[in-house]
């Protein structure tokens, strides 16, 4: 038996009679088997001691001892297939069996008898730390394990290691103090009577997610051991243990828990400053949008003051510029541009139109060149007027006013660009521009009628107009009829 402590002995002590007990059981079995009577009930009641002798007393010490009762596990978990030739071998291997655990038992209890022994090994722990350095753990380590005698060996290990340890003999004991109790660590056998060792440690990280896991079996499989690794158990031990594997294994388990909860509680605190900075970072944002939605609302009080104030000198124009703004705004949105910036730029389109004389402007006959070349300019001037500027809308303003009057073929001022060398944005307000100048009264004519202006404006497609921009503008006339109706008062 290997030399653990005092109190490990005094627990193989207190054992004695119930492993006595099962290697009675395996020696009545095997002599059903040579009788050639073996009943179920035996044999079940037989293999279940045969388990049970194989991890006690491996976890004991006692190799051999264990070895053997392996052997007689193999044989009755075969049931009816084993035969009577096999009985004279399995029963000297349970006498075997027998006189391995006669013979420890007759050690103890000279050696229990006698005066008290210093310990010398148990001065220090197999690690190699002394028994004042103990480790001390944040919570309690719960064994859970059938067998009262592994499950007592195990809490003595920790107790005396400097743990705070306790045994339950079931999943269902467990589950309760899981429940109820702060548990560090679950140290569970695999192989128990109901619910399974895989499914105790299953429940524990679904539901108890701060307690460490650790298996601990007979069978030496490493299926089973995967399958607890991929459960998420800190890791497995086979029987028989050793003290030093036990403590180890705990140790790191532990230590794996501890450096989890700290990356947690880390990760938890960032979250918590990403979201306090985040908020921050939001409520700055809203305050610039506030400021940024106040300057865009000044910024369109007053486009649309100067385009009133252009009543003043042309009648109906100030309606005429908002008019086509409202147009090119809806008619933008169809080809994707941003529609409230579009209408606020083109209420500029005419501005260049303050550089011609009241003369030619209010004149109501035909113009002469020279009259018609000054009229034109306001092209450039109004371009002159407002590039160059740090507004991107008075920039996208520069921009319509100097090429709403180029014509898709070419032919149009100031620069006679060609089919898409023409902005989009000034195709597009050359459509809503002269839709509007057609339908309305002039000093020099009166309105055009609805079909005439359409009849006109189809003819000239391709020519004056891009055609994909007067087809998105003639499907949506119904539209452009209503916003007309509205602002012509």
């Amino acid at each position: 038996m290997t030399e653990l402590s005092a109190g490990i002995e005094r627990i193989f002590w207190a054992h004695k009679d119930d492993m006595q007990r099962c290697v009675a059981t395996v020696e009545a079995a095997v002599a059903a088997i040579a009788a050639g009577g073996l009943d179920e009930d035996l044999r079940a009641r037989a293999e279940a001691d045969a388990h049970k002798l194989a991890g006690s007393l491996g976890t004991f010490g006692l190799l051999r001892g264990s070895d053997l009762a392996r052997v007689l596990l193999h044989s009755l978990t075969a049931g009816s297939a084993v035969a009577v030739a096999e009985a004279a071998a399995l029963a000297d291997c349970v006498g075997a069996l027998r006189a391995e655990l006669d013979a420890e038992c007759a050690r103890l209890e000279i050696l229990l008898e006698a005066p008290p022994r210093r310990d010398l090994r148990g001065e220090l722990f197999e690690n190699g730390l002394p028994r004042t350095q103990a480790p001390v753990a944040s919570g309690r380590i719960l064994v859970v394990d059938d067998d009262p005698a592994v499950r007592d060996v195990l809490v003595g290990m920790l107790c005396e290691a400097g743990y705070d340890a306790r045994g339950v003999g079931s999943a269902r004991e467990a589950r309760y103090a899981l429940e109820h109790e702060t548990v560090s660590l679950l140290l569970s056998d695999v192989s128990m009577p109901g619910e399974t060792g895989l499914d105790l440690i299953r429940f524990a990280l679904c539901e108890h997610p701060e307690t460490a896991t650790l298996l601990i079996s007979a069978l030496d499989d490493p299926g089973i051991a995967q399958v607890a690794m991929d459960f998420g158990a800190y890791g497995y031990l086979s029987k028989p243990v050793r003290r030093s594997a036990v403590l180890i294994g705990v140790m790191s388990a532990l230590r794996r828990r501890d450096v989890e909860e700290r990356e947690q509680t880390t990760r938890l605190h960032l979250e918590d400053h990403l979201r306090l900075r985040t908020s921050a970072l939001t409520e700055a944002l809203e305050r610039l949008e506030g400021g940024a939605a106040q300057g865009r609302v000044l910024q369109a009080e007053a486009l649309h003051r100067w385009a009133q104030s252009a009543e003043y000198r042309d009648p109906g124009i100030g309606r005429h510029l908002k008019r086509v703004a409202h147009y090119c705004a809806a008619l933008g949105e169809k080809f994707g541009l941003h529609g409230e910036s579009l209408e606020l730029a083109c209420v500029l389109h005419d501005v260049g139109k303050v550089a011609i004389p009241d003369a030619i402007m209010l004149k109501a006959g035909p113009l002469t060149a020279e009259e018609r070349l000054a009229v034109q300019a306001h092209a450039t001037v109004g371009h002159e007027m407002l590039c160059d500027s740090s507004s991107g809308l008075l920039d996208l303003a520069a921009l319509i006013a100097k090429t709403h009057h180029e014509k898709f073929d070419g032919s149009g001022y100031p620069c006679g660009l060609l089919g898409t060398e023409i902005p989009l944005e000034g195709r597009i307000t050359a459509v809503a521009d002269v839709f509007d100048a057609l339908t309305s009264d002039r000093v020099y004519r009166t309105a055009w009628s609805l079909e005439t202006t359409v009849a006109w404006m189809t003819h000239e497609r391709g020519r004056h107009f891009d055609p994909e921009v007067l087809d998105a503008f003639l499907s949506s006339l119904d539209e452009i009829r209503s916003v007309q109706s509205l602002m012509s008062h």
